[in-house]
């Protein structure tokens, strides 16, 4: 099933680089950051490689969800963060810079009973099981769109990512943008601002991953990486066009190449893609999402031209690692989309800027 073999088509998504040589005097320094569970498993391959580097830094990365790794980095107890929405208010623009790292699609995962990979579901469909409309798997609401499924007379566990997360910022988002009027506000706590919902919270993707491959009949959702690694099927999204859209990276990859990239407006906006989730394009997945760095910004003054913060320079020199190498290397067997296009530029040159 296209679960356990992720697409070849992905290395068309794929922009192959050079690896950018570090900064001889950011050499040596031991970075952390924090965020994103949905990149988890990027940053922990991209680290490990990166260890063996002749620059000699080393990183560390803690999956915490994006919230928690914005209110790291704001607090200054991280090196960077990881965040899969844009910091929106709270921290000085002035003093950060976002960058593009990588993308992918957020799955719709599931355990029903007898049933495999590619059940087709729609944004309606999506919405009514987590708003409890939808309560049991062979309802006519899903069978009309899988006839040749049975599915089980059994009812949904519902499951959801709590806390301040921004794979649920994008879900939400995607929901309210797809079914407006369907009482759906755009959130990074899932249930705070969205009503009636139903299910049970865990904190990082992993941990909604490991709790949905052990109960049967379950429902829930996180990055396409976490669910190749789990014994759970994956659910076909309907996409704008019609068409029911599995969520490999080549289909996430599709849809990200096409979203406008946010350049000449504030320092905390550029580089930032603000994604339309009603953009149709065809055989593209469209749930797909980015992952953002949170960095240290330099500001030239009269005195001083450029940084020479070792530190801050080796965050820049790992974010450029994550975008020119290891993701494009690594992408399609991790499950997630390297940048490529105008995306891709924007990162390089928001990563200028750190320091």
């Amino acid at each position: 099933m296209f679960k356990k073999i992720i697409s070849i088509a992905a290395s068309a998504a794929v922009v192959a680089g050079v690896l950018m040589a570090a900064p001889a005097q950011a050499a040596g320094q031991s970075i952390k950051g924090s965020g994103s569970s949905f990149a988890n498993n990027a940053m922990q391959a991209c680290l490990s490689s990166y260890a063996v580097l002749p620059a000699g830094n080393t990183v560390t990365y803690t999956s915490t969800g994006s919230g928690t790794g914005r209110t790291n980095f704001a607090a200054g107890t991280y090196d960077f963060g990881a965040s899969d929405a844009a910091y929106s208010s709270g921290f000085p623009t002035s003093t950060y810079t976002t960058v593009p790292l990588l993308g992918g699609p957020v799955v719709f995962a599931y355990t029903a009973a007898g049933v495999s990979d590619g059940l087709n579901l729609t944004a309606q469909n999506v919405s009514d099981i987590f708003k409890g409309v939808i309560t049991k798997w062979n309802d006519s609401r899903i069978l009309v769109n899988n006839a040749k499924i049975k599915l089980p007379n059994k009812s949904i566990k519902v499951f959801y990512r709590s806390g301040s997360s921004g794979t649920s910022e994008n879900l939400t988002n995607y929901l309210a943008q797809n079914l407006p009027g369907a009482g759906w506000t755009k959130n990074s706590t899932f249930s705070s601002a969205n009503t009636g919902l139903v299910g049970t919270g865990f904190s990082t993707s992993a941990a909604l991953a490991a709790q949905l491959e052990d109960s049967l009949n379950g429902f829930g959702y996180f990055d396409y990486s976490d669910a190749i690694s789990s014994d759970v099927a994956i659910a076909k999204l309907q996409n704008v066009a019609g068409a029911f859209i599995a969520p490999t990276p080549a289909a996430a990859a599709k849809f990200l190449n096409v979203q406008t990239v946010n350049n000449g407006g504030t320092d905390a906006t550029n580089g930032t893609v603000t994604i339309d989730f009603t953009k149709s394009v065809a055989g593209a997945y469209q749930l797909s999402i980015l992952t953002y760095g949170l960095a240290p910004r330099f500001v030239p003054t009269a005195s001083q031209k450029v940084s020479t913060d070792l530190k801050k320079l080796a965050v820049g020199d790992f974010f450029k690692y994550v975008v020119t190498s290891c993701i494009p290397t690594k992408a399609a067997t991790l499950g997630y989309v390297a940048l490529g296009g105008a995306l891709k530029t924007s990162a390089l040159n928001q990563i200028k800027y750190i320091g």
